[in-house]
C-alpha cells in the first residue's frame, strides 16, 4: 500500500482528526474516500458534459412531454 504525505497547518489538521474522529473512521480511511469521491464526482461531470454536447447533435431527441405521452399511450 502506497502512503502519500500532506502538508497541513494545525488548524486542518485538528479540524480533520475531530472530523474523522466523530465518523468513527480513521484520518486515512476519511481522506481515502473524500479524495476517490472527488474524483468520481469530476468523471461524472465530463461524462455529463460529454452527454450533453453528443444529445445536442442527435436530431432524435424529443421533449419530456413527448415523452409522458408517449409512456401514457402504452399504459392507459
Amino acid at each position: 500500500m502506497a502512503v502519500i504525505a500532506l502538508d497541513l497547518d494545525e488548524q486542518d489538521e485538528k479540524l480533520i482528526k475531530n472530523y474523522a474522529k466523530s465518523k468513527n473512521i480513521s484520518v486515512s480511511a476519511f481522506l481515502r474516500s473524500v479524495a476517490v469521491e472527488k474524483i468520481e464526482d469530476d468523471l461524472d461531470d465530463r461524462l455529463y458534459e460529454k452527454a450533453v454536447r453528443e444529445s445536442k447533435n442527435n436530431d432524435h431527441d424529443i421533449s419530456l412531454e413527448a415523452l409522458h405521452r408517449e409512456m401514457e399511450a402504452y399504459c392507459c
